[in-house]
């Protein structure tokens, strides 16, 4: 509904939905996903994937690797690997440098993944375009800028990271979860083993792809 007294406030207004220019031409879902270990995409032990669906359409989208328990031993170990090795000792600046390299490139593929979340998860492009995608680069970069000013945060402590963080997230908002799971957990000096939900795994997928190509040590995250 919308007012057609100009001194009157029309609350509703902004819940209207104009259409969206965004397409799927420009966006590309490979037909496969494997497991994303040790910074790399590997085939499950068990050989075992399950299908994306799009549940505007219930056209299948891919089919993305189903891990078992002993996938999930391998992304431990490579997470805890990562731990102990680079992403513990690094200096907190460098870290904040890789995460800002990922708030980066989803700025730069914030079309596709706006699309991709809308097809997977079935919300309106309006919301994945202008809230979801835009909220989870802008905590990257947060969380990046905090990676070297802890020690300012709380006088008088060290922070310390703990070590591999287990994350899992839900279906209703994907991409920003994640964001918001893994951002502070990689800032704080922690590595990650991510579970994204069954029904919308596919930006979780995409976001292992940035984290690639941004250069993260091997199994900082899984």
């Amino acid at each position: 509904m919308v007012s057609t007294d100009p001194n009157k406030l029309a609350f509703n207004d902004g819940w209207q939905y104009a259409p969206a220019p965004e397409s799927t031409d420009h966006v590309k879902i490979d037909d496969q996903y494997e497991l994303f270990i040790g910074g790399e995409f590997v085939a499950p032990e068990e050989g075992r994937y399950f299908e994306s669906i799009n549940p505007a359409t219930e056209e299948t989208l891919s089919s993305v690797a189903l891990a078992s328990s002993a996938d999930v031993d391998r992304a431990v170990k490579a997470a805890r690997k990562a731990y102990n090795g680079a992403w513990s000792k690094m200096a907190a600046a460098d870290r904040g440098k890789y995460i800002y390299r990922i708030a980066r490139i989803l700025q730069e593929r914030a079309r596709e993944f706006s699309v991709i979340e809308s097809l997977d998860g079935g919300k309106p492009i309006r919301e994945s375009r202008d809230i979801d995608v835009p909220l989870a680069a802008a905590h990257f970069f947060y969380y990046a800028g905090w990676a070297d000013k802890l020690e300012y945060a709380f006088p008088g402590r060290k922070p310390e990271p703990l070590g591999v963080a287990g994350q899992i997230i839900p279906w209703n908002f994907p991409l920003l979860m994640a964001a918001w799971k893994i951002a502070p957990a990689l800032a704080c000096g922690n590595t990650v083993v991510l579970k994204p939900a069954e029904t919308t795994p596919l930006t979780a997928m995409k976001l292992a792809e940035v984290i690639r190509d941004a250069g993260l040590p091997p199994g900082v995250v899984n």
